[in-house]
């Protein structure tokens, strides 16, 4: 299969070092066969939706697009919800699947799916290999390019002769837009604000932004864009910041807020802002409009550089974002034991260069405000999709992409056992994971709801919320904490050489109140 052999070249021109899935006997192990030969290592996980994801982390962490495999019909559709989290998170992926090709005989119906209608709400392109599709690079190129997402590629035994280069999508840059009356409102402006989405990240405007002297918010996806050690990292924008926030605290005094890349799935809630507002973006408002934002502008290295250049002479606002953090500290440490103090004791043991994983829920709001990231590449998560249990798998593939740095996972009662399987992976790797399980025996963001509607509780109820035997079954040592010196004797005691699981439970109606103020 001399087309196969072709594909695993370009692949490894790519340098597409890991790639995760399940095969078939057919095209699929072709290819992983010639893979091999060219030094790019294969990861079996045990559910085809875990390799999405975990191709999905080596896309958001590197930039470059990860890679996932599996066999036609069953296989693909097994991969749909990891390809869907990468797709609701700009994670850049290509997933390829064996596929029957387009002119096969309808009597040929075994595993037969229609993968084009299976995939068309969470691709960027599909197509079949062929002589007359572009090669491997170039649909990484397309799965990276504005906004990241999902491409997929079918393989059979035999390359596809009815594609032309005319169903190739270009990839597309948008024109300049009103640059002139963007550097008048900067010129104007004593008390600018900026809020930077993933945009900012993949276009590394993290040094700029970290030179400034006003206050800098990140989106939750974006959580690291700027070093939140600094005294104008301003934290996390979600639309939707309840008083002890520092977006409502600081916002309301902002004469201009300038968005890098500020789109609607990157925040919870979208609204105009009180005040005037610029918007830096290569799609123009399409992903945006409903800030409706007083200028857009044509988002390009050589404009961006020069309106972060003009605000670096600007300085205000650290006096608020001090008040602000004294209140979420005071917030914080009124509880005695609640995941906030988990985490500060965990990011402390760290010394802040342990990688933060997370998914969805209450303990993510908090995480959010709690634990500082200094760099992008030390938080992953499902800020943009909030894609439940997906962060066991995020974080195997941010471990095997980054094994010199410790991976730390939290997750809560709904998303611990959805692709706990593939913690094998992590012991086979001796991945130095951490995996922690905050437990309030429910599904705590549901019970909140059920509480404030006046609704029944027992849909959110978690029988047998621990996991320790479970854990221990997959040959990880498992401790359960109660408390921080018990939390602090489990980490002193980690060597990183494999992964560690810290069971940690929580009074449920404390629990339920750690957010008030926050969201």
């Amino acid at each position: 299969m001399k087309h196969l052999e072709a594909l695993a070249r370009q692949m490894a021109a790519r340098n597409a070092s890991h790639v995760f899935g399940i095969p078939g006997s057919g095209p699929s192990l072709f290819l992983l066969d010639a893979l091999e030969k060219q030094g790019i290592r294969f990861h079996l996980t045990h559910f085809e939706g875990s390799a999405a994801l975990m191709a999905g982390a080596i896309g958001k962490l590197s930039g470059r697009s990860g890679v996932a495999i599996s066999i036609k019909g069953p296989g693909l559709t097994n991969m749909l919800p990891g390809l869907a989290a990468c797709s609701l998170d700009a994670f850049p992926v290509v997933s390829i699947a064996e596929a029957y090709l387009p002119d096969t005989p309808l009597e040929n119906a075994h595993k037969r799916i229609e993968h084009e209608k299976l995939l068309a709400g969470i691709t960027k392109f599909q197509c079949f290999l062929s002589k007359k599709v572009p090669d491997f690079g170039y649909l990484c190129d397309l799965a990276e390019s504005e906004i990241p997402g999902v491409v997929h590629l079918n393989i059979a035994a035999a390359p596809c002769k009815g594609e032309t280069s005319d169903d190739i999508p270009k990839i597309k840059k948008n024109d300049d837009v009103q640059w002139e009356k963007t550097k008048s409102l900067l010129r104007k402006s004593n008390q600018a604000v900026i809020i930077a989405g993933t945009l900012a990240q993949r276009n590394d405007w993290c040094a700029k932004l970290n030179a400034l002297s006003l206050p800098v918010f990140s989106t939750a996806a974006a959580k690291g864009v700027v070093n939140e050690r600094l005294p104008h990292a301003a934290g996390v924008f979600t639309g939707v910041g309840g008083p002890l926030a520092p977006e409502k605290k600081i916002l309301p005094q902002a004469d201009l807020i300038v968005a890098i890349g500020l789109r609607h799935n990157e925040v919870l809630a979208v609204k105009p802002f009180d005040c005037p507002s610029i918007h830096l973006d290569p799609l123009g408002e399409d992903h945006s409009f409903g800030f409706k934002f007083d200028q857009l502008v044509a988002e390009s290295p050589a404009r961006t550089e020069a309106l972060l250049d003009g605000l670096a002479e600007k300085q205000w606002g650290l006096d608020l974002i001090e008040e602000a953090r004294q209140g979420l500290d005071e917030k914080f440490g009124a509880a005695s034991f609640l995941p906030a103090t988990v985490y500060r004791c965990m990011a402390a043991h760290f010394k802040n260069e342990a990688r933060l994983v997370l998914d969805t829920g209450d303990f993510c709001t908090i995480a959010e405000h709690a634990w500082e990231v200094s760099r992008p590449d030390l938080y992953l998560a499902c800020g943009q999709g909030r894609y439940m249990g997906v962060a066991i798998p995020l974080a195997i593939g941010a471990a095997i992409y980054d094994s010199m740095k410790p991976t730390v996972v939290f997750t809560g009662d709904g998303g611990m056992g959805m692709f706990v399987s593939e913690i094998k992976l992590a012991v086979q790797l001796k991945l130095p994971l951490l995996l922690v399980l905050l437990t309030d025996s429910y599904l705590g963001t549901i019970r909140g709801s059920s509480l404030q509607k006046g609704l029944t509780q027992h849909p959110s109820v978690i029988s047998q919320p621990s996991w320790i035997k479970a854990i221990e079954g997959h040959g990880v040592p498992a401790v359960r904490a109660e408390k921080i010196d018990q939390i602090d004797k489990s980490l002193a005691g980690w060597d990183q050489k494999g992964p560690l699981f810290i069971e940690i439970p929580f009074d449920a109606d404390e629990y339920q109140h750690m957010t008030d103020g926050i969201r």
